[in-house]
């Protein structure tokens, strides 16, 4: 694709071996200057074991806004998780515990962690979407104590809702900046099983924003394999790139799009959209 005007913008994720036992056992990072040069970068990976994810390191924070996402990989139910979760936040390290798909809040300087897989009933999933290029933190003593709810407000349920359907998503998680307490960012998540056009008989869309497209697969015990063959357009020029293999799609604001084409299913498949603005906004160009 180099010698392609977008290429650039399509990139293979390359999923690595992660640190083991309860962190992750596979998992890919992404960082800004594979993302366009955007103030972002990402972590997907794969869990499958109890315990401390970073044993004896205690809480950490970062000089930017985070969103730490948990979520089950089923492949028809998006509001399974797969675990049982327990994260502490402050740096009081107040614990709080959940067991369905749920994205927590840590806005820039907020202590996070330990955090600590207490069952595992089945593979499951974590993101992290910062708003910075690359990616640091540092160790946060424990002080203190609270009442329990300190920071209840920042671990917020992933409400599952029907999507469009057909080629598009049959489920879908969407979440704007003002339910992440004014992060300027805004995410969906979809579950797609069928091939065709997403949007059938749509020109292009551009965003006022940054945007990636993250495609990943179900397949827990090889994340390498996406399960799907898709092609999108880029540009005014309808520059097509197909893939099938997990991939990532950076959207600099204002780069037209064109509807994604599904053109082969053999396993159900996700698709993360992340905008880097407080709320969707799209337009449609004839």
């Amino acid at each position: 694709m180099a010698d392609t005007k977008y290429g650039d913008l399509v990139k293979k994720l390359s999923f690595q071996q992660g640190r083991g036992g309860a962190n992750a056992r596979e998992l890919v990072f992404v960082g800004g200057d594979h993302l366009a040069g955007f103030d972002f970068n990402f972590i997907v990976g794969v869990y499958d074991q109890t315990g401390d994810w970073a044993p004896g390191r205690g809480a950490h924070s970062h000089p930017f806004d985070e969103l730490l996402l948990f979520f089950g990989y089923d492949d028809k139910d998006m509001s399974y998780l797969g675990s049982d979760i327990e994260l502490a936040l402050g740096k009081e390290q107040e614990t709080h515990k959940f067991s369905v798909p749920t994205v927590v809040v840590a806005p820039q300087g907020m202590p996070h962690c330990p955090l600590i897989t207490e069952r595992v009933y089945k593979p499951f999933g974590h993101f992290h979407l910062a708003l910075s290029a690359k990616y640091s933190g540092e160790g946060v003593k424990a002080e203190g104590t609270t009442d329990g709810k300190k920071y209840a407000h920042l671990v917020k349920k992933m409400t599952v809702k029907k999507g469009p359907g057909g080629a598009d998503a049959k489920q879908v998680i969407s979440v704007s900046g003002d339910e992440l307490e004014g992060l300027n960012l805004n995410f969906a998540m979809g579950l797609y099983n069928e091939t065709g056009p997403w949007n059938p008989k749509k020109g292009a869309k551009v965003h006022s924003y940054d945007e990636c497209l993250v495609f990943f697969g179900h397949n827990t015990a090889d994340l390498s394999y996406l399960g799907a063959e898709l092609t999108i357009e880029i540009g005014k020029e309808h520059e097509k790139h197909t893939f099938n293999v997990p991939t990532v799609v950076t959207l600099p604001r204002g780069t037209p799009h064109y509807p994604i084409v599904c053109s082969r299913v053999d396993k159900p498949y996700r698709v993360m959209k992340v905008g880097l603005g407080a709320r969707y906004q799209s337009s449609w160009l004839d």
